[in-house]
């Protein structure tokens, strides 16, 4: 009797510290550029399970990261970083800026072309919008821009995401 009391506890302990596998998501990251594109001097993908990060030399001599995250949320993070400090520009320019870098990207193949899209929404939804916000553009579809500064250097953020 002893022992099936320590046994039940022993198999209780388990269960009580162990949680179910989580399911396996069917989605990996892909990548949205190559090197072999216009205006790419550098390029490097690396993907880890359903998250990814890809990074950019543009011949503008700005340096651009993507991380990706897919599952049942996606998100997209792009990070525009360039030389300088850049602290003295009102928040209406960092949001121009999004459009700008977005329709940017969307000239460099087909592949990319999507990306003029979203470069529309933000364009259509800036007047309201915050830095640092989401804005909901549809239901579930959010778009967030914000910044990074310091004296070296500045950073663009446009964050991409469906809940």
């Amino acid at each position: 009797m002893e022992r099936l009391f320590f046994a039940l506890g022993l198999l209780l302990g388990w269960a009580c510290t162990s949680s179910p596998p989580a399911p396996k998501c069917p989605y990996r990251p892909e990548p949205i550029f190559s090197s072999n594109l216009p205006h790419v001097l550098k390029y490097h993908f690396e993907r880890q399970g359903t998250q990814s990060i890809e990074s950019l030399l543009l011949d503008t001599q700005v340096y651009l990261e993507i991380f990706q995250e897919v599952c049942r949320d996606t998100r997209q993070e792009f990070r525009f970083t360039v030389k300088g400090d850049f602290s003295r520009y009102v928040d209406s320019l960092w949001l121009k800026e999004a459009v700008r870098q977005l329709t940017f990207l969307s000239t460099f193949s087909p592949q990319q072309a999507p990306l003029k899209a979203w470069a529309d929404a933000i364009e259509a939804v800036r007047p309201g919008m915050r830095l640092g916000e989401d804005t909901e553009l549809q239901p579930g579809i959010f778009i967030r821009v914000d910044r990074i500064l310091s004296p070296e250097q500045s950073t663009l953020l446009v964050v991409l995401a469906q809940h």
